[in-house]
Formats: structure tokens, sequence, C-alpha cells
């Protein structure tokens, strides 16, 4: 019911109506009255419940229109993708225009996780020495720091460990891809990346609420997706609305609504399941964030066509993840 809600909200619905007739020497007539029958009664109540429920789900999406837009800077990135993957100039360019971005790239492209022979002190060269697709991510992760770094300090959400494995899944999500042999395997990296990003907006616009979530799911030992569902604020529905309201492409928002569902769920989908491997690979590697919730992702693989050996093969080569990933989130000084 909850995701069904969420649903209408992010993706639309229609609502039926049916008009009733009666007359007035009706049985359900009593002194000129309408009298429910006990089904309507308890219909009546759900639907009373239903509307608090959609009401509370539109005041939570209030306080989410307060957060602000996307950064620049990350527009422009994700523009290249989306009109010309391999415009090497205009990458060059969209960084350069940024200082702050520009400083912040050239410290990942020097740090220990990439080993450079010399010193790395130009975008284009920084191009030329890790690569273009490379780069374009770094760029990307970076970009969106703006939108972390305004976020409320908060004890019980280590906000930190929660971009490095948004950066882990987005790689490992792009990994996959390559392997499937899909098109624009970066449009799964930034799929990865913003797979989580309800949690932060949830942290940033009503921060009590998502601290219930988190005691909640460590009282009961339960997911912090369980914990979230039994608060009526699940992380993936919220980031889909938000990644809706910034007017990205809807393979994002398919990818962010559905990449928890079960493989058996009628609204799955291969970008969803895609997402959701990398989740638990990253999980199962040591780059989570708090407890996931249960999910085989054998069966995830599956569902895509791979084997089991080939998702064990890939999780023993992913070695350099952790150490990319924590010079990235280093190298927006996260504090």
């Amino acid at each position: 019911m909850i995701a069904k809600i969420w649903s209408c909200l992010i993706f639309g619905c229609k609502q039926n109506r049916q008009s009733k007739t009666m007359s007035l020497n009706s049985p359900e007539m009593k002194n000129g009255k309408y009298k429910m029958s006990q089904s309507e009664q308890s219909e009546a109540t759900a639907v009373l419940v239903n509307f608090d429920v959609q009401k509370k789900r539109q005041d939570l999406i209030k306080k989410i229109e307060d957060l602000p837009p996307l950064p620049a800077s990350a527009q422009q990135v994700l523009s290249i993708v989306a009109s010309d993957p391999k415009d090497i100039s205009r990458l060059e360019e969209t960084i350069s225009h940024d200082m702050n971005l520009t400083s912040q790239l050239l410290k990942v492209a020097n740090s220990a996780a990439y080993y450079p022979e010399a010193k790395i002190n130009t975008v284009q060269r920084a191009i030329v020495y890790l690569g273009f697709s490379q780069v374009r991510n770094i760029a990307l992760s970076l970009s969106m720091s703006s939108f972390l770094r305004l976020k409320k300090k908060n004890r019980l959400f280590d906000l930190e460990k929660f971009w490095i494995h948004s950066i882990a899944t987005a790689m490992i999500a792009r990994i996959l891809a390559f392997e499937l042999d899909m098109d624009e395997p970066e449009v799964y990296f930034t799929a990865g990346l913003l797979h989580d990003i309800g949690r932060a907006a949830m942290n940033a616009c009503f921060q009590e609420e998502f601290n219930n979530a988190i005691r909640y799911a460590e009282e009961e030992e339960l997911s912090l997706l369980a914990a979230e569902r039994h608060f009526d604020m699940p992380h993936n529905m919220i980031g889909a609305w938000l990644v809706k309201n910034w007017k990205l492409p809807a393979i994002y928002v398919r990818a962010v609504a559905t990449h928890h569902l079960s493989v058996k769920n009628r609204n799955t989908n291969k970008t969803g399941v895609l997402i959701g491997l990398a989740d638990q690979i990253s999980h199962n590697i040591g780059m989570g964030f708090m407890n996931p919730p249960r999910s085989n992702r054998y069966q995830l693989a599956n569902y895509l066509g791979m084997s089991p050996d080939h998702i064990d093969e890939i999780e023993e080569q992913l070695g350099q993840i952790e150490e990319i990933a924590l010079a990235i989130a280093d190298g927006f000084h996260m504090d």
C-alpha cells in the first residue's frame, strides 16, 4: 500500500470513481439517511487511513521541495552523458569553470588510489592520464558534494560512510553494465550514485523522523529499509520523487524507485535489478551502509543472466574500489 501511494505521487495515477444511486425505499436507507454496510464502513475507514498516509507523504514532499536544486556542475556533467558521452572539450570546460571542482578533481587524480608517475596539474592532463570516463564520473561524484555538504550534522547518520557506499555502488553498477554489454554503462554509474539519495534528503528535511527509523532498525535488528517502511518513509520512493523533481531522465527515477524490488515483483525491471545487485555486492565486499535488506544477490544475478561464479569472480576483482571511493570522498573534504 505504501509503495502504491508513493507510485501515484511519483508516476501519477488515475482514480476510478463510481456513483451509487439509492431509492428512498431501499433497505440501505433508514429515516431518509443512508446506512453503510459493514464492508462499506471498513472501506470508508481504509480510505480515511489512506488519505492520512497520502497527506503525510505530501507534507514530506513539501519539505523535500525546499532542498537546493541539483548542483549546476552536476547538471552539466549529466547533460554531457545524455547528449554526447564522449565530448571531451565540453567536460574539460565544465570542470575548469568551477575552481572548487577543479581542485577537488586534481586532488583525487594525484591520490594514492591512482598512483600518478608525475604530478597532474591540469584537467586536460587528468583526462589523458585517467581517461575520459573516469574523470567524468569523478567529476559527477564530486559535484554532488555541495548537495550533501548542506546537510545538518547527525551523529546517527554517518554521511561520509553513506557517500562512500553510494560511490562504490556506482562503480560496481558500471562494471556490471560493461559485463552485460549494456548500452551507455555511464548511465548505470549515475543511477548507482543516486540510488540512496532519498536518505540524504530525509537526513536534511526530517532528521528527527529519520533518526526514529534508524533507532528502530538498531533496536529491532532490522534493515534500515524495513524500519523506513514501518514509519511510512521508504528512501527509495522519496529518492525517486527527488530525482523526478530534479527533472532527470526517467531511467534514474525508475532505478531509484525499484532497486529494492524482488525479482518476482511485477514492477521489477532490468535497471532496478542491476542497481540492486550492485548495492548488494557493495555490502558484501564491506562497502555497505547500515543493515541491508535481505536479498539473494545470486537471484538478482540470475535475473540479469549472470551466473553465481561470475558474480564471485567480479567480487574478487574489486579490491581497488574502496581505495578509489575513499579518495573521491576525501576529495570533497567531508567533515
